[in-house]
């Protein structure tokens, strides 16, 4: 009898450590953080981050029909820009997008469910906004009198660490972008303004908010070293 009990005493505790072990591992995994990556890297293969969580980096370019993100190291290698919450930087007026599809393909082929991201709304997020907005009124002197006295006509050049999810068009579509001239018509397959681009990051999180005065930095930028 007493033999019995110490097996099915040792049986439990194996039984309960293994349970332990498992919620330790689902646990773990559940708390993993977004992926660090940089728009470099996406940019140059963005079926590999798609539909993924990652933490990136770069500079806010917006004009009245893009909204990009983009890294100096890797000019004309933009990825589209979007807030989770499907807004755009204040610049941007009107765009015709894509057929991207957020989510993409599975190892199947059939359509993926998008991982769910929603836009933090904190401190870091609205001196985003502040700056994007300020540029936006600058940027508005170029087209008109200004719409103050004395006139504000100063635009930021913005630069954040991003955290959110990246959808991207397939392998083949990219690499079959790849091998097109200039001169080819556009296929509307990605994301952003007819579809020209190849990803984009769904914005869940800013950090580290850097807005440096644009003028200043062409005024530096042109004199002699």
């Amino acid at each position: 009898m007493a033999y019995t009990k110490s097996i099915l005493a040792f049986m439990l505790v194996a039984f309960l450590a293994a349970s332990f072990a498992r919620g330790q591992k689902t646990t773990s995994k559940s708390q993993q953080g977004p992926l660090e990556t940089s728009v470099c890297k996406i940019s140059a293969e963005p079926s590999a981050y798609n539909n993924k969580l990652v933490k990136v980096r770069g500079t806010v370019q917006a004009s009245s029909e893009y909204s990009l993100l983009a890294d100096e190291r890797c000019p004309g290698k933009e990825i589209w820009f979007v807030f989770a919450d499907g807004s755009v930087p204040p610049q941007v007026e009107a765009f015709i997008p894509g057929n991207g599809i957020a989510g993409g393909s599975n190892s199947k082929g059939k359509h993926a469910q998008p991982l769910f991201v929603h836009l933090i709304k904190d401190t870091d997020y609205l001196d985003l906004r502040k700056y994007l907005e300020i540029s936006a009124k600058g940027e508005a002197c170029v087209d008109g009198p200004p719409p103050a006295l004395p006139p504000d006509c100063t635009t930021y050049r913005v630069t954040a660490s991003f955290t959110g999810r990246i959808d991207s068009v397939s392998k083949q579509i990219h690499e079959a972008r790849l091998k097109r001239s200039s001169h080819s018509p556009v296929d509307w397959k990605g994301f952003g303004h007819m579809g020209m681009f190849d990803a984009q990051v769904v914005v869940q999180s800013v950090e580290n908010v850097v807005a440096l005065d644009a003028e200043e930095l062409r005024e530096n930028a042109s004199k002699p070293h």
